[in-house]
């Protein structure tokens, strides 16, 4: 005749359950924080790699028709790089057979918040080289154009006050900022986990430094690109 468990046998097969249930569940905590650490680390290093990429490209078509003392321009937590992102609308500043390089624009008024230029097609090819959002490089320094500016208007309205005089360079240049939400390319975002991004001129060319983070980790990078 089978007797049935004892009191005592029953409470050690509670206890041993237990056990394996609190070990399985510690196994299960350790492998969703695993995950998640892994997710954060591959997004920190992603936002990274997209950000030096587009930056490369920038980079790589810097102002080969502009004038070679206006390459690069930098503020706090803001890059200026000469030159004209591809667009649908625009395929970039092209090499004109009437005219010949350096393509600028001279500045024939300063006002307050505008500027006001002899030409905004600076390469001749009836397409307004100038936009909303878009910055500039002039010989007093860096500027962004306003999201309220109407392409093809001759006269830029621009984010700041104007320190440029009359008769000083102009060329349009790539823009790079970073803001609370992540670094912005041209007033769009870019990269959301970019919380740290600073850029300086150097002899040989320009030092950049960025940094992502994501609910506790973080991954940086600090490079120098020789400019051409």
């Amino acid at each position: 005749m089978n007797k049935g468990a004892t009191l005592i046998e029953l409470l050690i097969s509670l206890a041993i359950s237990s056990i394996l249930i609190l070990g399985l569940y510690s196994i299960n905590l350790v492998s969703a924080k695993t995950s998640a650490q892994t997710k954060e680390d591959s997004f920190c290093m992603a936002s990274i790699r997209n950000s030096a990429l587009k930056l490369n490209l920038d980079l790589m078509q810097c102002a080969y028709l502009m004038p070679r003392d206006m390459k690069i321009s930098t503020e706090k937590n803001q890059l200026f790089i000469a030159g004209l992102p591809y667009t649908s609308r625009h395929s970039g500043l092209k090499l004109n057979t009437d005219m010949s390089p350096p393509y600028l624009s001279i500045i024939v008024k300063s006002e307050g918040s505008y500027l006001g230029l002899d030409t905004i097609d600076i390469d001749n090819n009836s397409i307004p080289d100038f936009w909303a959002d878009l910055g500039i490089i002039t010989d007093s320094g860096p500027y962004v154009i306003s999201h309220q500016y109407s392409r093809g208007n001759p006269t830029l309205l621009l984010t700041s006050k104007v320190a440029a005089g009359i008769g000083e360079r102009v060329i349009p240049a790539i823009h790079y900022e970073l803001k609370s939400d992540g670094l912005y390319r041209n007033g769009q975002l870019l990269a959301e986990a970019i919380t740290g991004f600073d850029a300086k001129t150097n002899p040989e060319g320009l030092e950049i430094y960025l940094k992502a983070s994501l609910r506790g980790t973080i991954k940086e990078i600090f490079y120098e690109y020789r400019l051409q």
